[in-house]
């Protein structure tokens, strides 16, 4: 998913995932001057207009997966970012996927998480911009106040803890209450249980191909594009909806500054090498940072090929 990021960082994450195809949904109204050389590459044809906290990224993400049903002969398709880099061999991340799961995300139940359902779920049983939103996200403001309490999970994080003023209490009980009326809403005549989580997901093809016919279903678009940043309950609730056999995610996010992730940085080289993850996110967008060089050559093992090295320089 590539809007705004340089095309040498495109380039070379495509060159690290190489020989596998890399499929690229760009924004060209965002950034019209944009290039690919990488043999493995290829565009989504037709783009959409996406952008953070848009539904079309939503339709953004649905347009690759049908271009790949259509276009491309794979296995498994893993959902990444110009920002997102591989932090293992390749090889093992094939025999990897090879294994007994059908897709990796995680999803969190909002029936079941309390600090999910204050914290984040206003955002799936309102309407963006709404005057309901507004006055929940209000009230989750009143009630978390003073509390530093955060959760990170699902490659998302969620605030935790009820702020000391006298009036958290009360700001919970409307909150509570709303969630009770939509917590497994009718979304396209199905009963559909609502599932928070992050967007980075990796599915075998069978997985695709049920997500995109789901997609498909009378009003459930119309359902979630109310929704902000809706990709983060959509594709969650879909996976689980299916009943898929799941594996953790493939990726490791950096903690969360406010809305976004925060960088990655050589200092955590480390931590990186010693996670469980196959990619990891985010790092700096200029293809010579030296986080970047640094994990492409010492953790995958790419970084002495000569297009890498040209991008380095």
């Amino acid at each position: 998913m590539s809007a705004v990021a340089p095309s040498a960082t495109v380039e070379q994450l495509a060159q690290a995932l190489a020989p596998h195809p890399v499929l690229v949904h760009h924004d060209f109204s965002q950034t019209p001057d944009f290039t690919l050389q990488a043999p493995n590459v290829q565009f989504v044809s037709d783009p959409v207009r996406t952008g953070w906290a848009q539904f079309g990224f939503v339709d953004g993400i649905f347009k690759g997966l049908q271009h790949a049903l259509r276009q491309l002969d794979f296995d498994y398709l893993q959902l990444l970012s110009p920002s997102c880099l591989p932090i293992k061999p390749l090889a093992q991340f094939e025999r990897y996927v090879s294994g007994p799961h059908d897709a990796h995300f995680e999803a969190i139940d909002l029936r079941r998480d309390g600090d999910a359902r204050l914290s984040v779920g206003y955002r799936a049983w309102t309407c963006e911009g709404s005057l309901a939103h507004r006055l929940a996200r209000r009230l989750v403001a009143v009630y978390y106040g003073d509390s530093q309490g955060r959760r990170e999970q699902a490659g998302i994080w969620l605030r935790t803890g009820r702020s000391s003023s006298p009036w958290a209490r009360p700001a919970g009980w409307p909150l509570q209450a709303m969630a009770q009326l939509a917590l497994v809403p009718r979304v396209a005549g199905r009963r559909l249980p609502l599932h928070y989580g992050s967007v980075w997901f990796g599915a075998r093809r069978p997985v695709i191909e049920a997500l995109v016919r789901a997609y498909g279903r009378a009003g459930l678009r119309e359902h979630f594009a109310r929704m902000h940043i809706a990709e983060e309950f959509l594709l969650p609730s879909l996976l689980m909806h299916l009943g898929v056999r799941r594996g953790p995610m493939n990726h490791r996010v950096q903690r969360f500054d406010g809305a976004h992730p925060g960088l990655f940085t050589t200092e955590h080289l480390n931590a990186l090498r010693q996670s469980s993850a196959w990619f990891a996110r985010k790092f700096p967008v200029e293809p010579q940072a030296a986080v970047r060089q640094q994990v492409l050559r010492d953790l995958v093992g790419v970084a002495h090929g000569p297009a890498l090295s040209g991008l380095a320089a």
